[in-house]
């Protein structure tokens, strides 16, 4: 066990805490460290995060073919599967890229907690240089890891990132940027759909974000406010990213499910039928104009008699 843990912070921790002890001698704000340390890790992978925007611009355009992949095999979830997947291969889809950029975050977000660990409990400054790689600049002083930016709103709202954050700012902030991130994920065309699978789907993807919003409050609230702020910044990061792939997607849009978005009940979107004239047919032509010249014909007939008289 010892053996494991000294790995992660050999691979991980350690260098999250001298890139951020780096940082911190060039800026003196750890705030502005921890963000500029999380654009360095979104930089590092965004040879993952491009695979991941490509992989999602093609499973947009395919989403017609997947509708109908979805009615031929209604009935046979195992074929509806297979053609799926089947489809995915034709044009190089991974079902597993969207979710590796999220694996690799993992251990991160680990090194980066433990990272504020050390700065937090290892107050002796000779502890802090032990731990420093010998060709970066040692510290002189112990690290301000407190976080006043929001102190120009309230004098109360004073944030020390190595502890949860007690305003509460930084976890409401992160819920918030989730809640719009995931949103935006979903183009605004497939929300719009009235396929009943999609449908069905779409009520998850609906309540999804506002689970995960609690569940990002929830992690945020309990763990140091530096942890808080480095997924703060990884969101903004990523909500720029999906804006290029699929705009505001529906962000803006409530699913069509079960016709919650109608007034009514009904289907506004169904198009109206209106009721036209029909026009006549020849026979019913010809049956008028018979009628005319026999009413003319009689009318001749009773002027006729009349002159006789």
């Amino acid at each position: 066990m010892n053996l494991v843990i000294y790995f992660f912070n050999f691979v991980f921790t350690y260098p999250i805490f001298n890139g951020l002890m780096l940082l911190y001698h060039l800026l003196g704000d750890f705030g502005l460290s921890i963000i500029l340390l999380t654009i360095a890790i979104y930089l590092l992978l965004l040879p993952l995060t491009r695979r991941q925007l490509k992989s999602m611009k093609a499973a947009i355009a395919l989403q017609p073919e997947l509708a109908e992949i979805r009615k031929q095999h209604a009935k046979d979830l195992g074929a509806q599967r297979e053609a799926t997947q089947a489809l995915y291969q034709r044009h190089g889809i991974s079902p597993t890229s969207p979710f590796l950029p999220l694996l690799v975050q993992a251990p991160i977000f680990g090194g980066l907690f433990f990272a504020l660990n050390i700065v937090l409990n290892h107050a002796r400054l000779a502890n802090l240089n032990g731990i420093i790689y010998p060709f970066l600049p040692q510290l002189t002083s112990i690290p301000n890891i407190d976080l006043n930016w929001f102190t120009i709103f309230n004098t109360a709202w004073h944030i020390s990132l190595g502890l949860p954050d007690p305003t509460h700012i930084l976890p409401i902030l992160t819920g918030i940027v989730t809640f719009v991130q995931m949103r935006m994920s979903q183009p605004h065309a497939i929300a719009e759909t009235r396929d009943a699978m999609i449908q069905v789907t779409q009520a998850v993807q609906f309540m999804l974000p506002f689970i995960m919003v609690f569940v990002t409050i929830f992690i945020a609230w309990q763990f140091a406010a530096g942890l808080a702020l480095y997924r703060l910044t990884s969101l903004l990061l990523n909500l720029a990213q999906q804006y290029f792939v699929t705009g505001w997607g529906s962000l803006l849009t409530v699913p069509n499910i079960a016709g919650i978005t109608n007034s009514g009940g009904g289907n506004s979107n169904a198009p109206v039928q209106q009721v036209q004239p029909r026009p006549a047919s020849s026979s019913s032509k010809g049956q008028a104009h018979r009628k005319v010249a026999s009413a003319r014909r009689r009318g001749k007939n009773s002027k006729k008699n009349r002159w006789r008289n």
